[in-house]
């Protein structure tokens, strides 16, 4: 049963399969014809297609050469057109050539150009001995020279110098990139770009406008820098300058020009002392605490003391400075890149140039003021040494390297004065000792403070106040150097301390020539006592002077022992003076070498001897009062120290023969012989030094 149902299944299955099989065929066969009839199809149309090629192309062909024929004909027409108006050019722009260019218009004289321009190229390439290239290159330089001389119109018209108020203010406005600043621009925005569009033009066609741009800008420069030394030459220059106007400030109290520059130098120094310390703390991380700097000792009397013309002059750099910074800012608006250098070049040299000379006229006065020792015109040098250092970040920001080495011509003009100041005080004070020893007096006859001493003194208290640019001229000199080095092999020291040192040695060297002046000047007094007061006048004065001012603590670094010496100094010369007694006391002071008296007599013999002691007593001592009573000893403390040594060295020993000799009876006439008691005596040596007594 199980195999004949297995079997009826497999017929079944069979006879299914057979009949998917005969569809199949049925359908392969169908496939098959349809694929025939689409072949044939596809050929017919593939020949068709190459018959319609075969006709269509010709057509194509023939269609593309009329289109290139045609181009061809609109080329040679338009350059036809374009040869013609070449032909054309010179009478179509020829009056607008001559009637040159229209201030705010200049697009339609640019175009005219270029069209010249054009014009010449296509002559010089094509037909360079043609007429039409003379008339068209004669034309078009004929607009160049229209065009260059409206660019120089234009900064004539649109130029002026600035008058000196405008450029004060200029000079006041500390930061250059304020409206304050952009307030002073005399060319408009309008103009502005006109002459940005003929520099350019110019420049892209190989014309020259940098010589009539620096020209002309530099002549606003120049003139401006003039017509404030003009202003400097007024009354009211004083009074008005770097005082700030339409700032939008509160007013301020009117302040002279030196108190002015003293603000703004302040001003420069803290910027740079703000940067010095941004930058140290930076890379270590440490905090510094602010030091004296250039402009820590512009004191106010030291500026108001100054001397007026550097003060004019720094104001001269400051105007020069802030003039050119403006015309940079100009010139960024109207030249191109390329030319930037080279103008501004130009443009500053003749201002710069002026500058420089003022340098060497001030310098050369300066110098014939120094050979006629006045010496605040030497003091006038260092303070404007300080600012112009304190101008060179000013310098290197504003001008390039050769305007900044034309400029370095005033540093080192001031250098070298600053120097020739300090060598030729040394030869003064040098001078003086050697001169008037023998001849005319040149001593005071009171003995007292000779005008060297305190000239000297006083030029080297101010020097003090200018350690820093002193302290770095002295160092260009080999014997300072060389003396500073042997000072640095005992102490280390930091470089503020360095300059110290370095005017330290040069008060030094001073302090000895003037010493040694001293010493031969008081030969010219006949009386010992008096040479040894002027002296001791001098040597006094010189030592209260240096540890009231504390520059004994300044000299101490180059001369440790100063102080000491000088002490010593005044020590011997007490001594010597009290010597100068000795003569006088001599008679007097040995009482064993006199005849003793008995019962108030003595013999007669003996007489002869007590008078003639007690005459020259009375002589030498009446002498010596009536020239020490002629002079001076300024310093209080000195002269009463004196009064009292003299009292205690001669009044106990004229006391003693006194008491002694008075009441005997050596002479009918004693009063004759015995002229003073002890008190009077002392009442005598209490009046000396006075000239009234």
């Amino acid at each position: 049963m199980n195999n004949l149902d297995s079997s009826l299944q497999a017929h079944n299955k069979l006879e299914k399969e057979t009949t998917s099989l005969a569809l199949l065929k049925d359908r392969v066969d169908k496939y098959h014809d349809l694929s025939t009839q689409m072949s044939s199809i596809l050929t017919v149309f593939e020949k068709r297609l190459g018959n319609l090629e075969q006709t269509i192309l010709p057509v194509y062909q023939e269609t593309e050469q009329l289109q290139k024929r045609q181009q061809n004909l609109e080329a040679t027409l338009n350059c036809l057109e374009s040869v013609l108006s070449h032909y054309d050019v010179s009478q179509e722009v020829c009056q607008l050539i001559h009637q040159g260019p229209i201030e705010g218009n200049i697009s339609v004289f640019l175009d005219a150009l270029a069209k010249l321009r054009a014009a010449m190229d296509y002559f010089l390439h094509n037909n360079s001995q043609s007429v039409e290239l003379e008339n068209v290159t004669s034309l078009f330089n004929t607009g160049c020279e229209g065009l260059n001389q409206h660019y120089s119109m234009l900064l004539k018209k649109h130029s002026a110098p600035l008058k000196p108020v405008e450029l004060l203010d200029l000079i006041y406005i500390e930061d250059d990139s304020s409206d304050e600043y952009t307030s002073f621009r005399q060319l408009s925005q309008t103009t502005r770009e006109e002459l940005y569009t003929i520099s350019h033009w110019l420049e892209q066609n190989l014309r020259e406008y940098t010589h009539i741009y620096a020209t002309e800008r530099g002549d606003v420069v120049l003139r401006s820098l003039q017509l404030l030394k003009d202003h400097q030459k007024s009354n009211s220059w004083g009074h008005e300058a770097l005082r700030p106007r339409h700032s939008g400030r509160q007013p301020e109290p009117k302040k002279n020009t030196s108190a002015r520059l003293q603000q703004i130098f302040e001003k420069k120094a803290n910027k740079l002392y703000l940067r010095a310390t941004q930058t140290i703390e930076q890379s270590t991380g440490f905090s510094i605490k602010k030091a004296s700097s250039h402009s820590d000792h512009l004191t106010s009397e030291d500026l108001m003391d100054g001397d007026q013309e550097l003060d004019k002059y720094l104001v001269m750099l400051l105007g020069l400075q802030r003039l050119l910074n403006w015309e940079r800012a100009i010139m960024h608006d109207i030249i191109p890149q390329s030319k930037h250098n080279e103008v501004f070049a130009r443009l500053a040299y003749n201002a710069i140039e002026l500058v420089v000379k003022d340098a060497e006229a001030i310098t050369q006065r300066i110098l014939r003021c120094i050979s006629r020792k006045e010496w605040t015109s030497a003091l006038g040098i260092f303070s404007a040494l300080k600012r112009v250092i304190l101008l060179q970040p000013d310098i290197e920001r504003t001008y390039d390297p050769a305007q900044r080495e034309q400029l370095t011509k005033v540093l080192n003009k001031l250098q070298h004065t600053g120097a020739k100041a300090l060598e030729h005080f040394l030869d003064v004070v040098k001078g003086e000792s050697s001169t008037n020893i023998v001849g005319q007096s040149n001593v005071p006859k009171d003995a007292t403070v000779h005008e060297l001493t305190s000239n000297t003194i006083w030029f080297i208290e101010h020097l003090y106040e200018h350690f820093d640019v002193i302290g770095s001229i002295l160092a260009q000199d080999v014997l300072y150097s060389t003396q500073l080095d042997t000072i640095l092999m005992k102490k280390a020291l930091p470089g503020e301390e360095r300059n110290k040192a370095l005017l330290a040695i040069y008060i030094k060297k001073a302090l000895a020539e003037l010493n040694l002046s001293i010493m031969n000047k008081c030969e010219q007094y006949n009386d010992q006592a008096t040479k040894h007061l002027f002296r001791l006048n001098n040597i006094h004065y010189i030592l209260k002077s240096l540890q009231r001012s504390n520059l004994i603590d300044l000299v101490t670094l180059a001369e440790p022992e100063c102080e000491h010496s000088y002490l010593e100094m005044i020590r011997e010369l007490k001594a010597s003076y009290q010597k100068t007694w000795s003569k006088m006391l001599l008679g007097i002071y040995s009482l064993d070498e006199l005849p003793k008296p008995v019962a108030g007599k003595v013999k007669d013999k003996d007489r002869s001897v007590l008078k003639e002691r007690f005459s020259n007593f009375n002589k030498d001592f009446e002498e010596a009062c009536k020239i020490q009573r002629g002079i001076s000893i300024p310093d209080v403390i000195l002269r009463e120290g004196i009064k009292r040594d003299n009292v205690e060295h001669i009044l106990p020993k004229y006391n003693r023969f006194h008491e002694m000799y008075a009441g005997v009876q050596f002479s009918k006439n004693p009063d004759k012989y015995v002229r003073y008691r002890p008190h009077e005596i002392n009442a005598m040596l209490s009046k000396l030094f006075d000239d009234s007594a």
